[in-house]
């Protein structure tokens, strides 16, 4: 009987363990003019991530770091397109700024040449009601 308890157990635990892998779907593109990269973040059901701008005591917040860059400097800070909703954390006992769903990000861009290339990446924590999984870094290679 133990034998058949355990194996349900494992067998309702595949589908959480397949689904934490990828609960963001990021996409980075140069716009057309070359004067920005946009990022846009597509975020599971139940699931957020966080504002670069949350409460320090509360969850790790987005960050954005940027590797190389070929023909173009940064302008500016990573700028949050999409309106993070703030709220009350019951997890963290602070105020949070978090993103469900979707969110838009853009970095201004210098361009110095004709050519460009920028590397980097977006690492960023996901939560859902009940629990938050580790830190996450994504990279990225935009041209």
């Amino acid at each position: 009987m133990r034998f058949y308890w355990s194996i349900l157990i494992v067998l309702f635990s595949l589908p959480v363990f397949g689904q934490s892998e990828n609960l963001v779907d990021w996409e980075f593109k140069l716009t057309e003019d070359g004067t920005a990269i946009e990022i846009e973040a597509t975020i599971k059901d139940t699931w957020v991530i966080y504002s670069q701008h949350t409460d320090p005591d509360g969850p790790i917040p987005l960050e954005f770091e940027f590797t190389e860059m070929i023909g173009a400097e940064l302008s500016g800070p990573v700028e949050e397109m999409t309106k993070p909703h703030t709220e009350m954390s019951e997890m963290f006992g602070v105020e949070v700024m978090k993103f469900k769903k979707s969110a838009t990000f853009r970095q201004k861009l210098k361009p110095t040449d004709v050519n460009r290339s920028i590397k980097g990446s977006v690492t960023f924590m996901a939560c859902d009601a009940t629990r938050c999984l580790p830190p996450k870094t994504v990279t990225f290679a935009v041209e």
